[in-house]
């Protein structure tokens, strides 16, 4: 009798499982046949389909944890990406010969010392260890990079007394004559925006003698023909505006600062505005010939292009400086920009 009334309990128990189990199996198998509609319905209407919000990361930190440092520099082509417009004379690549900061050509043959400056974007992470590589392009665009050395600069947040951070180098240029292109490019294993970590200087002075004439080379880097288009602007850095705590940059609501997303977007919507690439063109009264301005080159190909400048006023006295930009012309017609040059035009 007892043995039968364990059996019998043993028995609900199972089917008590059993029971739990079907069911449990059940909502497993709604919750999948929805997700396959669901991605079935995405792909018909070709809609692209989920991703997982962090680079595949099981582990989600909310970010007021989780903070990311931005190292940065004036960086031309992710700044021509975003719309505006560029000078190639890097403010953030200083070239010093001594005490004396050089603006022209550089000697041959002649130590010089590089310094540098490395910005943070993000107001709350620190970089302790950012990567500083200096190299050098002979003058042109697309042309060989050589290194030259490389270093590391502790980076504080944005706002504190440790940003901006400073690199410097010792550099010798080359024995055989001629205009280079100084490179920098920083490294930063968990950077919040990698894109903006390459800045180039180059400039070249001339004086006008009727006109004005210098002369750089463009590279076919790739490994397929490529065509390219070479056009000239006059943009160049805008005054900074002066700091004054007691007038923000944006209010919110009444008097309250915008917050530092919004400040930011707010920013970059005036930079657009008032630097957009295309505003800035050659004036009237100045003549820019650029031979030639549209160039085919096979792979590894390279190819002289001249540029001649001159005043239409032959009265005119001072100094004009203008950009030379290098495009590559895609088959459907888009541009991307791959290189240039600043050149300054010099008349007593």
């Amino acid at each position: 009798m007892a043995g039968s009334l364990v059996n019998h309990i043993r028995i609900a128990v199972l089917l008590l499982f059993a029971a739990d189990f079907w069911k449990r199996l059940a909502a497993g198998l709604k919750v999948l046949f929805a997700t396959i509609r669901m991605l079935l319905c995405r792909l018909v209407k070709g809609q692209p389909l989920p991703k997982p919000a962090q680079n595949d990361c099981c582990i989600q930190l909310p970010p007021d944890i989780y903070k990311r440092a931005d190292p940065l520099l004036y960086a031309q082509y992710y700044l021509m990406a975003q719309g505006l417009a560029v000078t190639w004379d890097n403010p953030d690549i200083d070239i010093f010969d001594g005490a004396a900061l050089v603006t022209g050509p550089l000697q041959p043959a002649h130590p010089y010392r590089v310094r540098v400056r490395v910005w943070n974007g993000s107001y709350d992470a620190p970089a302790v260890g950012v990567g500083v590589a200096l190299s050098y392009l002979s003058f042109g665009a697309q042309t060989v990079s050589h290194p030259i050395a490389s270093t590391a600069v502790n980076l504080g947040a944005k706002g504190t007394i440790d940003c901006p951070a400073y690199a410097e180098f010792s550099w010798t240029t080359p024995a055989i004559g001629g205009h280079y292109c100084v490179q920098a490019q920083l490294s930063w294993g968990d950077d919040a925006n990698p894109n903006n970590n390459l800045g180039q200087k180059n400039i070249n002075i001339a004086q006008m003698q009727s006109p004005a004439k210098f002369a750089f080379t463009v590279r076919n880097e790739a490994s397929a023909a490529r065509r390219f288009q070479i056009e000239a602007d006059c943009y160049g850095l805008p005054k900074l505006r002066p700091c004054v705590p007691e007038a923000p940059y944006g209010q919110g609501q009444g008097d309250t600062p915008l917050p530092r997303l919004a400040e930011s977007k707010a920013r970059w919507a005036r930079a657009l505005e008032e630097q957009a690439y295309g505003r800035f063109p050659v004036p009237d009264d100045w003549s820019v010939r650029i031979v030639p301005d549209t160039l085919s080159l096979q792979p590894r190909q390279e190819a002289e292009v001249a540029v001649e400048i001159e005043p239409r006023d032959a009265a005119f006295r001072g100094t004009k400086t203008f950009n030379v930009h290098v495009f590559t012309i895609s088959e459907s017609g888009s541009r991307t920009m791959t290189g240039g040059v600043t050149l300054t035009a010099t008349k007593g």
